[in-house]
């Protein structure tokens, strides 16, 4: 079957074809699981006006996964900062409880923001890495070549032939310097449409990461010639969309060996995952993301805060994505990561969105150390 869908690159009507199938696919392999979800999720429903302000008195009333000092203290820094809009969510690694969930558009407070979709950016290069290790066997040692600048992406630069200006890079230095060049290239010649879009939808795309309260799907950019498929699987188009919750629990996976854990709100509810990876794929996106932290786009948070102090005990992997909108207005600016303590095994995996324009006071990278540190301080 693998075989099958690499080969399959799609052009016009056929990526819709393609989508189709996998649909069906999808929904045949998955149909008995969901149904016992809706039946669950129409005994607990929360609804979404509800947790707007999530206070301790909401938390005691429903009884909500949320940590209310972590809550308390996310909301404290937002104001410090003047953030201008967040969305922000922090899990428990090892069971999915939502220990954070916080939103704001300027000085109103709205938690929901966490539960919508926003343009995912280079976040997709996760969803690309997992295809490709396991569709095309690559490792984060695969060797590519480019030509251009890393952060763009035009048609002669996936067309290029090789000439004493083409860079070689391999597949871990490309993921933690957001390169879409060498991503879109992976797409286009080592994938196609077919893994991409199987990979996306393993890894919760078109369907709600939690049953207790509406969160909006996260859907993909679904390709119709060979270009949007260079654009889909480097992050470089305004299609493709992941909510913050969504974005989080995508990064459980590389903390529990490939098995992704269903995020959950209430503490009624029982801890889910499903194996959306081979432990080898976990293992070296583990390894990408922790790259990315040490020398690649997030580095310059993480670095001078490492030599001391509750940082230098973690395990913090990461991927950053940056891409201009609308509606708000600004600079999309992500941190999506995980960070384990190697002395209690605690761990957590979250997401960051801001959206920053010219005068701004703190960076996604930013907002999520000291989400982290101050957590690992308190545990």
């Amino acid at each position: 079957m693998k075989r099958v869908i690499k080969d399959t690159m799609v052009t016009g009507s056929a990526g819709l074809v393609v989508l189709l199938v996998i649909l069906v696919v999808f929904g045949i392999m998955t149909g008995h699981r969901e149904h016992g979800l809706v039946k669950r999720q129409v005994s607990c429903f929360i609804d979404r006006d509800n947790l707007r302000r999530i206070t301790p008195s909401l938390i005691d009333k429903f009884g909500l996964t949320i940590n209310p000092e972590l809550q308390g203290y996310i909301k404290d820094i937002v104001g410090r900062y003047r953030v201008r809009f967040s969305a922000i969510c922090v899990l428990d690694g090892s069971n999915g409880d939502i220990l954070a969930l916080y939103g704001n558009v300027g000085d109103r407070e709205d938690c929901t923001l966490a539960l919508n979709t926003y343009l995912a950016a280079s976040l997709f290069k996760i969803i690309t890495s997992i295809a490709a290790i396991e569709y095309a066997n690559l490792n984060p040692g695969s060797v590519f070549t480019y030509n251009g600048k890393a952060h763009t992406l035009y048609k002669s630069q996936i067309d290029h032939h090789k000439n004493r200006w083409t860079r070689v890079t391999t597949l871990a230095n490309a993921f933690a310097l957001s390169n879409n060049v060498v991503f879109a290239k992976i797409g286009l010649t080592r994938l196609g449409a077919g893994p991409l879009l199987l990979t996306a939808m393993k890894l919760g795309f078109w369907q709600s990461p939690l049953v207790e309260c509406r969160c909006e799907a996260s859907t993909i950019l679904v390709p119709e010639n060979n270009y949007n498929i260079a654009e889909l699987a480097s992050g470089f188009n305004r299609y493709t969309r992941i909510s913050p919750v969504h974005a989080a629990q995508i990064a459980t996976g590389p903390l529990n060996q490939g098995s992704m854990i269903r995020p959950r709100l209430l503490k009624d509810l029982p801890v889910e995952s499903t194996q959306v990876m081979d432990t080898r794929t976990a293992k070296y996106l583990a390894d990408m993301m922790r790259q990315t932290v040490s020398r690649g786009t997030v580095s310059s948070a993480f670095r001078r805060y490492r030599s001391g102090g509750i940082l230098r005990r973690l395990v913090i992997g990461a991927k950053s994505g940056t891409i201009d909108g609308k509606d708000p207005d600004g600079r999309r600016n992500w941190f999506v990561g995980y960070a384990k303590d190697r002395r209690t095994r605690k761990e957590i995996s979250l997401a960051c969105l801001v959206i920053i324009d010219d005068y701004y006071w703190i960076e996604a990278n930013d907002l999520a150390r000291m989400i982290i540190r101050y957590y690992f301080s308190r545990v």
